[in-house]
């Protein structure tokens, strides 16, 4: 169903490697942007499966609940004649030395089940109950969390699909991540010290969005040193041969 997985509590983690799961991540998808957030067109996905002009260059992975239902969706697409979707969406400026294309991959269509997104102030990530209102999300600016807020965990979801995807990375060599996403992700990524910077303007692309850019080596020696748990779990269940040594 699932391979090279992860498990946290209820929730297994890994790539997608069968196709009745494939479908379940469009399914899902188009639960998503489709049905609940009109992201995109009904028309436009007729069989109920949303999808688009990249799958087949990408690397799908899915979160799992105990019944093996897919609860969580991300993928990376890989380098390909058709170009990266962040390439058609918006004007960019690349930071730093730009390696072979084979060395990029863009991050996308994160997706979070409704089931998981219950608290009424969470949105389409469910992150806002972790980030400031200047943010984007709830949290008062001053860095006090209300009581009724207290206790709460880590996106677990968000984190998880984001580890696994960090491991095939490395298996493959890639150095940097394309993402274009609301803000608001952007600064859930970074509380928990996922360093992206911003290479180009928003524009409406799914809602508003803007272009990120990952250096996968100074990402993880910012995660090593400013969130070094995080960086310790983000090596868990990572071959040896692949471990960073920074």
């Amino acid at each position: 169903m699932i391979s090279k997985s992860i498990t946290y509590g209820k929730f297994r983690f890994g790539q997608v490697d069968d196709k009745d799961v494939l479908n379940d991540t469009f399914k899902m998808r188009y639960e998503v942007y489709v049905q609940e957030f009109g992201f995109e067109k009904k028309e436009d996905h007729p069989n109920g499966l949303e999808m688009d002009d990249f799958e087949n260059e990408s690397i799908h992975f899915a979160c799992l609940n105990e019944s093996d239902s897919v609860v969580g969706t991300i993928r990376l697409v890989l380098n390909s004649p058709k170009g990266f979707p962040i390439e058609h969406a918006v004007e960019t400026t690349f930071i730093g030395e730009k390696p072979h294309p084979s060395k990029i991959a863009e991050i996308s269509r994160l997706t979070v089940s409704k089931d998981l997104r219950r608290r009424k102030e969470d949105g389409f990530f469910g992150v806002e109950s972790y980030i400031t209102k200047k943010e984007g999300g709830v949290l008062p600016d001053d860095g006090t969390i209300p009581d009724e807020m207290q206790g709460r965990k880590n996106p677990i979801i968000v984190l998880g699909l984001y580890q696994v995807m960090y491991h095939e990375s490395l298996r493959r060599g890639i150095t940097h991540w394309y993402m274009i996403t609301e803000e608001k992700l952007f600064y859930a990524l970074k509380k928990y010290g996922f360093l992206f910077h911003k290479i180009g303007e928003p524009v409406e692309y799914h809602g508003q969005r803007t272009p990120y850019l990952a250096n996968v080596e100074e990402l993880l020696k910012n995660l090593k040193k400013e969130s070094p748990d995080m960086y310790d779990l983000m090596q868990t269940g990572l071959e040896k041969e692949y471990l960073p040594n920074i």
